[in-house]
């Protein structure tokens, strides 16, 4: 009898739990339902320019796989109309000091995001990665509104044009595929993240061109240099998506001269804080930097030591490993010169740079010196030593000592991408 009870006892508690609901298994803080702000609600991220959260390809994998190859580590997904994003980091408390800047971002994202508080003292993940996305489109408005491409159209991926009308082999700037940015928490992570991806153990951050999914991609990781602090971020992806923006406009066919890249680059960066300034190193290598903030006594320095090097000169560094001081200094006054007195005439020759052809309309890098000295001069009006005599006259009018504010040797980013080789 007393067995008879026991198992009858057994039989009901099997049953009662089998038809007990089943306990709700505990969302990842990354899945989409969890944001705070769009909720993951289709019709919130459609008013807010968000295409997903994930999954999508990503690297050369897609996210999913990241995320099972990176268990341990907390990536936001986000893709908007032209770019794919993933961030890892953590939350970041807002400096006194900054206030005021964060709560003009912030303002601009509760237009399409209304749960967003501007008046925040603390951005947690999910604000960063919203904030994040909103500063990329702004990088590339910049880029556009210095290229005059904002009705510019691409190709539509067909791979078919008439002769000379090449306008790149998709419509990102004429890239196949969207922008990619990865920003992870530590160096260990990044590294293993490069490797499965690219088959590299680089330990800095790195541009690459994934030639087979036809996209330009920056991958860094906050425990290189200053990234751990936002705006520190902010200006180093501006300066690695400014290189790709470039390297990618009518497509990546050929290498344009690294003086040029650099130094719009270290424009587009000082131009959002001039406080924090990325260098670009060989790969392996150790770029030359500075802590220094003000830039314009540095160059006043070598014009008046007759030291600055010369254009024709710099036409002939090959790679970042090259690049000294004088050189990160010069080429960033000579772009804010051109930007700033010939703004016209140097987004016409951006697009020219961009768009040398061959006989049968086809791009091509060929003699690409002499095509630099030829365009330069039918955009600008000047030759080499021309140019440098009116930019001298005019840097030393336009950085008259004044009055320095902040830091004048400010933080630095170093190594914040190596150079990638061209490719269809």
């Amino acid at each position: 009898m007393k067995q008879r009870i026991l198992a009858a006892l057994a039989l009901l508690a099997f049953a009662l739990v089998a038809s007990a609901p089943a306990v709700a298994q505990k969302k990842k803080p990354t899945d989409p339902t969890e944001c705070p702000y769009c909720h993951g609600d289709p019709e919130k991220m459609k008013a807010a320019g968000i295409v997903s959260h994930g999954p999508f390809a990503f690297g050369k994998s897609e996210t999913t796989k990241i995320d099972a190859a990176l268990p341990t580590t907390e990536i936001r997904w986000i893709e908007t109309d032209f770019f794919r994003i993933g961030f890892g980091l953590r939350e970041y408390k807002i400096k006194p000091e900054e206030k005021k800047k964060y709560v003009a971002e912030l303002m601009r994202l509760k237009k399409v995001l209304p749960d967003v508080k501007p008046d925040t003292g603390v951005l947690d993940p999910w604000l960063r990665t919203h904030l994040f996305a909103q500063r990329a489109h702004d990088i590339l408005d910049k880029f556009l509104n210095i290229i005059d491409g904002k009705e510019a159209t691409f190709s539509d991926g067909s791979g078919k044009w008439a002769k000379g009308s090449y306008t790149g082999e998709g419509p990102y700037l004429g890239m196949k595929e969207k922008y990619e940015w990865l920003v992870l928490a530590n160096q260990p992570t990044y590294t293993e993240f490069l490797t499965d991806n690219f088959g590299l153990q680089l330990k800095v951050g790195h541009r690459e061109h994934n030639i087979v999914r036809g996209v330009l991609g920056y991958y860094c990781h906050a425990m290189e240099g200053q990234l751990r602090d936002d705006q520190a971020l902010f200006g180093n992806l501006a300066f690695n998506l400014t290189h790709n923006f470039l390297d990618g406009l009518q497509h990546y066919n050929y290498d344009t001269p690294v003086w040029f890249h650099e130094g719009l680059s270290h424009w587009m960066e000082r131009d959002i804080n001039p406080k924090y300034n990325t260098f670009d190193s060989g790969e392996g290598g150790i770029a030359d930097m500075t802590r220094k903030e003000n830039w314009k006594p540095e160059v006043l320095k070598l014009i008046n030591g007759n030291d600055c090097p010369h254009l024709a000169e710099m036409m002939g560094l090959k790679s970042y490993a090259e690049f000294k001081l004088p050189h990160h200094f010069t080429t960033w006054s000579m772009i804010d010169f051109l930007i700033t007195k010939q703004p016209e005439n140097f987004g016409k020759f951006i697009w020219a740079l961009k768009g040398q052809v061959d006989k049968q309309g086809m791009p091509t890098g060929s003699n690409l010196p002499d095509y630099f000295r030829e365009k330069f001069k039918e955009h600008f009006g000047f030759s080499y030593p021309e140019f440098e005599e009116e930019w001298r006259t005019w840097a030393k009018e336009a950085y008259k000592a004044g009055p320095v504010k902040g830091d004048p040797n400010g933080p630095i980013n170093p190594l914040g991408g190596n150079g990638v080789p061209p490719g269809g």
